[in-house]
């Protein structure tokens, strides 16, 4: 049997690795596999191949962006940022590609996860098969490339780019440069709206709701000292080069606290996954928080970013013309820390990417906006540094899931209290299902069942379903003018250290 599949995966190839391998034999055996010898030429076309397959059957990841003519690479906004910079640095450059190749490799090992029996068997061979000749042919191509001179090279540095997620053609065709005004209005009442709230939630001053409480189901957190001693451990481009157990530890000592409003399911988070129907579900007996390490520059220096997302079954339609209600709604709070292991800044937007909400600590200055019709960092709250081993609690109103306040430590007793595990962001990225493995973030990262109405009026911005949940990467978060969660440089624009 073993002997038969090897030999199919030759036939399907059609000859794409002839003439690559070592031997002349007419399978590869394990052994074999590992010692293949492979041409550029050949993994150029192995890569075509698995493009074609990956879209024809729904399995491409949209988070990280590809590189045109370099099939073994995906890049984000942070490593584009650096596009210029390694041109002058051999260490940078060679840190730079690794760190793309990583990208790639993950989000094409997550794709061939998610692609059906009848795709994998398109490509002539078993799952595990296709993984190995993959992760062979972008070893063999990223070290094909950092061996270029820099005239071969010179085209890499203009490709990675990260398109922004805004169109041109709908802002055009929606006539945006007079509905800046309108938009502008409604960002500007909605900020008013939320300092109320968060003054109004500071006093005390609020309804008697049964109230939740989701803590971190963990012990033994880092002091800031330990975690400024991992934070020395890092690349050229300033990426922590840490071993799973040590991030882990990084994400347990500032996971947050979560009071939340409590009049529903709907209000309740827990783990993402699908139903027989394939329609996205969460499993609310199961409190979940999801992790992502990202990074962001300020002042010059590389900052790590912790990311923790928090998903809810629902935003409930308030009547039958509510254009914000609809399926699966969420939080994402990120903090920023400091060389000192510290806190920086903390932010939070809902995984649609609306409602962006700033919350800088004491070591910043907010540099004032440069006029009223620019949407700016919007920040109901300064807070002060985070004491030790005190986590920052946010309270969420009921049904909208908007943040309500935002403090150090626990005031009050809450009886409903329960604990939440942490897992990696990647789970969401190939989910389990009796048809197979599933990205819970569909066609250009947005979720499949989770648009909202107000897309329908929202779409002058050239924000593509406005409203709708979606994947890391694909976050834009400003109505007028353009800004994305993961923007290199969100920092330098709006923040100055003090």
């Amino acid at each position: 049997m073993l002997i038969r599949r090897h030999i199919w995966l030759l036939v399907a190839l059609g000859g794409l690795l002839s003439g690559c391998a070592t031997g002349t034999h007419s399978y590869l055996d394990d052994a074999e596999l590992q010692s293949f010898q492979i041409s550029s030429a050949s993994c150029q076309r192995w890569f075509e191949r698995l493009d074609g397959v990956t879209g024809k059957f729904g399995a491409r990841d949209f988070g990280a962006s590809t590189v045109k003519g370099y099939p073994f690479l995906r890049v984000n906004r942070f490593l584009s940022s650096f596009s210029r910079e390694v041109q002058g640095s051999r260490k940078l450059y060679t840190d730079w590609v690794a760190s793309m190749t990583k990208i790639d490799k993950e989000s094409r090992r997550i794709e061939i996860n998610n692609l059906n029996e009848t795709g994998i068997f398109s490509l002539g061979g078993d799952r595990a098969q296709v993984q190995k000749i993959t992760s062979l042919c972008s070893d063999y191509l990223k070290k094909d490339l950092l061996t270029y001179s820099n005239n071969e090279t010179a085209d890499l540095f203009d490709r990675t780019v990260v398109s922004d997620d805004y169109s041109w053609m709908k802002r055009a065709l929606g006539f945006y440069s007079l509905l800046q005004i309108p938009f502008s209005q409604g960002i500007e009442d909605w900020h008013e709206e939320a300092r109320a709230t968060f003054e109004r939630y500071t006093r005390g001053d609020v309804d008697g709701l049964a109230k939740r409480r989701y803590v971190p189901g963990v012990e033994g957190r880092l002091t800031s000292l330990e975690v400024s001693r991992l934070l020395r451990n890092r690349d050229s481009l300033g990426q922590l080069q840490l071993q799973s157990d040590d991030f882990s530890a990084i994400f347990k000592a500032f996971a947050p606290v979560f009071t939340i409003e409590n009049s529903g399911a709907f209000d309740q988070i827990g783990a993402v996954g699908f139903t027989n129907g394939q329609q996205v579900r969460v499993d609310v007996t199961r409190p979940t928080v999801y992790t992502h390490m990202a990074y962001t520059r300020f002042e010059g220096k590389t900052l790590p970013q912790l990311v923790y997302i928090a998903w809810f079954p629902a935003r409930p339609k308030d009547g039958f013309v509510d254009l914000l209600g609809g399926r699966l709604d969420g939080i994402i709070w990120r903090v920023t820390l400091d060389d000192d292991g510290l806190p920086l800044l903390f932010d939070s937007i809902h995984p649609c990417g609306c409602y962006h909400m700033f919350f800088p600590t004491d070591r910043l200055t907010s540099i004032a906006a440069p006029n009223r019709y620019t949407e700016w960092a919007f920040s109901p709250k300064r807070l002060t540094e985070m004491p030790e081993f005190v986590r920052p609690n946010i309270t969420v109103q009921s049904k909208t899931h908007y943040l309500a306040n935002v403090e150090f430590g626990i005031e009050g007793t809450i009886a409903d209290i329960q604990q939440y595990s942490l897992k990696p962001y990647n789970q969401m990225r190939s989910i389990a299902t009796p048809q197979g493995f599933r990205n819970l973030f569909g066609l250009n990262g947005i979720v499949k069942g989770s648009e909202r109405g107000e897309r329908f009026l929202l779409w002058p911005s050239g924000i593509r379903s406005p409203g709708a949940m979606r994947q890391w990467g694909r976050h834009a978060t400003a109505f007028v003018g353009r800004r994305h969660f993961d923007d290199a440089d969100l920092l330098d624009n709006y923040y100055w250290r003090r």
